[in-house]
């Protein structure tokens, strides 16, 4: 929204400062701040400058200021100079998909999507949902909703429609590699399934596709479904493409799989302090060999699963290298319903670390190009685990 010169910015600065000065008042975040502002006479003079600045534009510039745009500039840019890739600015829109993204819950037509040239471009496609079910595909651009253009109307508004309330009918233009074409379908909200099982002869065969608030209960009961079957002899946990970003449920995961009294992780803070997370129970260890896919579109959470599954319960890695995303991450959320994440820690396997340089698969195997073709002949990381499976069954027989 454009205005006139006014004094908005000096408040809108106060609380910018208020909303940092929460934000390190949190023990880890002090730590993060203090390595760029070291005393309090420093953070005056930022102050101070944004301050005088603020005061010559407003006094001798004659224009317009977009004021939101200008505190969404102070904002990205304080995350920016940080210097960690890592570190996030989300706004409002950003903010909601991810909090989305962490309940395991999803309000639209089931998909994922960015602003690309002022139009939603599909980032990912949640399965079974309105938009897999008439055909849209990952890549593919929005440019007319109900009739509007997208460019005209603008990207907001296209959000506002594309995540309107359960029941909304739309009819979207959808450009597909120069291709234009119509769907027509309505927005739900459902629960997205982070987790699927299936068998293959005797081996049970989980795939998490990212970790959220819902991940635990789900993963558990196809977990404890399978090896109800007393015919069940290995287990496969497929982490290809997860790149989730909260750690709690694998926490609460490794919780229950590991042994009793194991160390789950190694957690070393910003000042290079090392800890372990509180020791296992073990409730619901394994009692047969447990194979683990990877690709290099496995990160963070999924990551730290992987390498500690090997480190504690001797599991087998299959497939391609990992990310190497080890940072945890907090996010703090700001007055105005957006928020910043950062960095405050470095995560491990009790002996395998993987930041920077990911986690090593003890097998290297192809990965099939589409994961929704799931089958042991043609998928050759499923092949391979069935096969270490096999032959972990010949050694314990």
């Amino acid at each position: 929204m454009n205005k006139k010169i006014s004094l908005g910015l000096a408040i809108s600065l106060m609380a910018i400062a208020a909303a940092l000065t929460f934000i390190i008042s949190t023990s880890y975040s002090v730590s993060l701040y203090n390595n760029l502002i070291s005393d309090v006479q420093e953070r005056a003079e930022m102050y101070t400058k944004l301050e005088q600045i603020d005061t010559y534009v407003r006094s001798y510039y004659n224009g317009t200021i977009d004021e939101d745009e200008l505190i969404e500039a102070l904002a990205e840019a304080y995350i920016g100079v940080l210097g960690d890739a890592t570190a996030e600015y989300y706004d409002e829109n950003e903010y909601e998909l991810y909090q989305e993204h962490v309940s395991g819950t999803h309000l639209g037509i089931g998909i994922y999507f960015e602003d690309v040239g002022g139009c939603p471009s599909v980032t990912d496609i949640i399965p079974n949902g309105p938009a897999e079910t008439v055909g849209i595909a990952v890549g593919d651009s929005i440019i007319e909703i109900n009739g509007y253009s997208v460019l005209e109307m603008g990207y907001d508004w296209a959000y506002s429609m594309l995540t309107a309330e359960a029941g909304t009918q739309l009819t979207l233009t959808v450009r597909s590699s120069g291709e234009d074409t119509s769907y027509t379908l309505s927005t739900v909200q459902m629960t997205v399934a982070t987790v699927t099982s299936q068998r293959f002869d005797t081996y049970a065969y989980i795939k998490v596709t990212e970790f959220s608030e819902i991940t635990y209960r789900q993963f558990i009961a196809a977990y404890l479904s399978q090896l109800s079957n007393s015919e069940t002899t290995g287990i496969i946990i497929d982490l290809r493409n997860n790149s989730g970003v909260i750690f709690d449920p694998v926490f609460n995961l490794l919780n229950v799989l590991l042994p009793a009294d194991s160390v789950p992780y190694i957690s070393t803070s910003l000042d290079g302090t090392q800890s372990s997370g509180d020791l296992c129970d073990g409730t619901n260890t394994p009692a047969v060999p447990v194979v683990v896919l990877v690709n290099s579109r496995t990160s963070g959470p999924a990551e730290l699963f992987a390498a500690a599954l090997r480190d504690g319960l001797g599991a087998t890695i299959v497939g391609s290298t990992t990310q190497g995303s080890a940072q945890l991450l907090e996010v703090y959320s700001l007055y105005d319903s957006t928020a910043i994440s950062i960095p405050t820690a470095t995560l491990s396997g009790p002996l395998t670390e993987f930041s920077g340089i990911g986690v090593k698969p003890d097998y290297e195997a192809d990965l099939n190009s589409d994961l929704k073709l799931l089958d042991e002949t043609t998928d050759g990381c499923i092949k391979k685990a069935i096969e270490v499976l096999s032959q972990s069954s010949t050694t314990v027989e």
